[in-house]
This record gives structure tokens, C-alpha cells and sequence, in this order.
């Protein structure tokens, strides 16, 4: 089954929206140093009193979610172009966010042992391993299975971060008060998009059956 134009183009402004909504507010304030995106959040819970102790059950980690998952999917998207350049050109594209929440390099020589990087440089070396085999083999997946990883990667950018987020607000309005932002907005938007059109494909392929040889 042939992939229709709407469904690339709308393929990639999910995933746009996701890795926009990474970088963009999710903490808003009248103050610009108040301002905490996806990545900002990541940073900024480890030094709160109730993460430090682990009271919070918050793993800050899982705030990068929605930059590797953004990177995984356009590698699953460039693997599935016919066109050499274009593949190679989401694959650099992908490599280069994906390595987004890596520590500066003065930590990453080290950060692979390093308990408070250790966690974000391994996952994000799997999530390189796992962009540049979906880059190789995609084209090899099924319509089918192709589907249910569009839904995997938008139902985990839908919750993983946000679902996160929701759980440390009422430790953020202790320090100052916020609004949500629209960098929050555009994740989960991103993520739900990429369910729809995940499960578009699985039922316009029992509508229209491959041929037969």
C-alpha cells in the first residue's frame, strides 16, 4: 500500500509539532528566566527537594522522551523514502536532535559511568542504534507493523512527558506561580496526530488489501 501525500506530509508535522513542543514553554511566567521548556524541565526538577529524595517518584530523564521519540520517528520516516537523499538527509536531521539531551562535552566524556548523565547517554545511544536500523531497514517493515510503531512512538510523546509534567506542577506552583504553555500543548497534539494516522493505515489496509500476485 502506497503511502498518500497527505499522509506523509501530516507524518511529518507530528512529529514537527512534537520536537517544537520539546523546545517550546511548558512553564510560562511574565519573567523570560522563569520560562522552563521540556529540556529546561529536565534539568530543573533534579534540584527540588522532593526529587532529590526521590519522594516524588519523578525520573527526570523521561522529559527528553519527547526529543528521541520525535528522532526515532523520522528515522522510521526516511526509511521508508525511496529517495536516497532525502533518506540520509532525515537521518542527519534525526542524528542531530537525538543527541539534543546530551550533556555538554566536558560531562559526555565520562557521562557514559556518570550517575547523573549515565541514564541519558545510554538511552540515547539506543535511540541512535534504533534511528540508523529504521533508516537501513524500514523500507522492509510491513504497512502493518510500520502502524503499530507510529502508535507506540505517539501514544509514548502523548503521555511519558506530559503525564510527568502533570505530576511535578504542584511542586513548581510552590516556588512561583505559572501558566501551561504551548510547548506542552504541541507535544501531546504531536503524539495523538501520530496515533490517528498510525491507526488510519492499519484500517485503510483491511479496506484495501494488497493484490494478489
Amino acid at each position: 500500500m502506497r503511502d498518500l501525500p497527505w499522509r506523509s506530509i501530516g507524518l511529518l508535522i507530528a512529529l514537527a509539532l512534537i520536537a517544537a513542543g520539546y523546545f517550546g514553554p511548558w512553564v510560562t511566567h511574565k519573567d523570560v528566566g522563569l520560562v522552563l521548556s521540556a529540556d529546561d524541565l529536565a534539568e530543573f526538577v533534579k534540584f527540588m527537594p522532593m526529587v532529590r529524595l526521590g519522594e516524588a517518584g519523578i525520573v527526570r530523564e523521561l522529559f527528553f522522551a519527547p526529543i528521541w521519540l520525535a528522532s526515532i520517528g523520522l528515522g522510521l520516516f526516511g526509511g521508508r523514502q525511496r529517495a536516497v537523499k532525502v533518506r540520509w538527509g532525515l537521518l542527519l536531521l534525526s542524528l542531530l536532535l537525538v543527541f539534543t539531551p546530551l550533556p555538554p562535552f566536558t560531562f559526555l566524556v565520562d557521562a557514559f559511568r556518570s550517575p547523573e548523565f549515565s541514564l541519558t547517554f545510554w538511552v540515547t545511544v539506543i535511540a541512535t542504534v534504533m534511528i540508523v536500523a529504521l533508516t537501513i531497514f524500514g523500507r522492509r517493515l510491513s504497512d502493518r507493523v510500520e502502524a503499530m510503531v507510529w502508535i507506540i512512538l505517539g501514544s509514548a510523546a502523548a503521555s511519558i512527558a506530559p503525564l510527568h509534567f502533570i505530576k511535578i506542577q504542584p511542586e513548581i506552583a510552590k516556588l512561583y506561580s505559572f501558566n501551561i504553555g504551548w510547548g506542552f500543548v504541541l507535544v501531546i497534539i504531536g503524539g495523538v496526530g501520530l496515533i490517528a494516522l498510525g491507526l488510519g493505515r492499519i484500517i485503510g489496509s483491511r479496506k484495501n488489501p494488497p493484490a494478489s500476485a
